[in-house]
């Protein structure tokens, strides 16, 4: 279970911001307040894993530390990104104010999803990241 503080950094790392290097926008929540998204958060859907697949916190968390620790090549972004599911919206022509289009993902599937397809479109290959995914050893 996440704590409060836990809950209030990935909110805080979801709001809407504007990429210094790049000066583009960086979407996220703009309209949506802290007690809106701790009201939308579901733990038990958080601890199922993946909404794409199935990948869960636990599992994210071996595949971060096989590649922080050399054990495979390190895709973390520097230890930034990997050690727990993501937020991500099915359909990226939605806002993320649109609580009801954000589901977690793990790592791999956000990356691999990008804003190019929606979730039906996506569900395939997820299925084979998935697969992937856990047949890794770590």
């Amino acid at each position: 279970m996440l704590s409060l503080e836990e809950k209030r950094k990935i909110f805080s790392q979801k709001k809407q911001k504007i990429d210094p290097k790049t000066r583009k926008i960086v979407a996220g929540f703009i309209n949506t307040s802290f007690a809106q998204f701790e009201v939308w958060f579901n733990a038990s859907a958080f601890d199922q894993g993946c909404h794409y697949c199935g990948t869960t916190n636990e599992r994210c968390r071996q595949l971060y530390d096989s590649q922080r620790n050399g054990i495979r090549p390190d895709a973390t972004r520097g230890g930034k990104r990997g050690k727990r599911l993501e937020l991500d919206r099915k359909d990226p022509n939605q806002s993320y104010d649109v609580l009801d289009n954000v589901v977690w993902c793990c790592y791999w599937c956000n990356n691999a999803k990008s804003n190019f397809f929606t979730e039906q479109e996506f569900l395939p290959i997820a299925q084979a990241i998935g697969v992937a995914l856990r047949e890794i050893k770590v």
